[in-house]
């Protein structure tokens, strides 16, 4: 007998030191009872295995690939719910993500709505404000021209009076003189 099979071992222990499942080493106890039937115990509660029951269920060559294999697919199912997990956690991270920039993204149109209505407001008043100066800019022009005119007409009244007071002795200069001033 090898090593492993001097030490008695429960079944739980026996299938895990094989990697075959519990059930098919019951399984194969009971279709083997009758040349099991003095190497399997039950010790406190539990079935054990002495070392030639341990000997007589080892897996053939054939179910030795199997469980090769099956561990192999184990191990890669196993890798795969990790990554699958990993990947669940990082869709959902991705997703709360995409739910936060959404809102912003959300938040910023209505902010910016709320501000192309300000500009046309500030537009409007613009555009109004511009016809106001327009309007202060012809009423300006006009005012010049009138001051224009004005001093036009101030600088040919100098040259009347100039007139008037070389020739105050005359009659219709002191007539006009005093329907202009009042002066007698």
């Amino acid at each position: 007998m090898n090593e492993v099979a001097e030490n008695p071992m429960t079944i739980r222990e026996y299938a895990e030191k094989m990697q075959v499942s519990r059930q098919s080493v019951n399984s194969k106890i009971n279709r083997h009872s009758e040349e099991l039937k003095n190497h399997v115990f039950i010790i406190k509660g539990r079935k054990v295995l002495d070392g030639f029951a341990q000997d007589f269920l080892k897996p053939t060559k054939d179910n030795a690939l199997l469980i090769s294999k099956n561990a192999e697919l184990e191990k890669s199912l196993s890798i795969t719910k990790f990554e699958s997990r990993e990947n669940k956690k990082l869709a959902d991270s991705k997703e709360k993500k995409i739910t936060n920039l959404t809102h912003e993204l959300e938040t910023k149109n209505k902010l910016f709505e709320e501000y192309v209505g300000i500009m046309k407001k500030m537009e409007q008043c613009i555009i109004e404000k511009n016809a106001l100066i327009a309007e202060k800019d012809k009423r300006i022009t006009e005012l010049t021209e009138k001051v224009s005119n004005f001093e036009v007409f101030a600088e040919r009244l100098n040259k009347l009076f100039a007139v008037f007071e070389d020739n105050a002795n005359i009659s219709i200069v002191q007539k006009v003189a005093s329907g202009l001033f009042g002066k007698k």
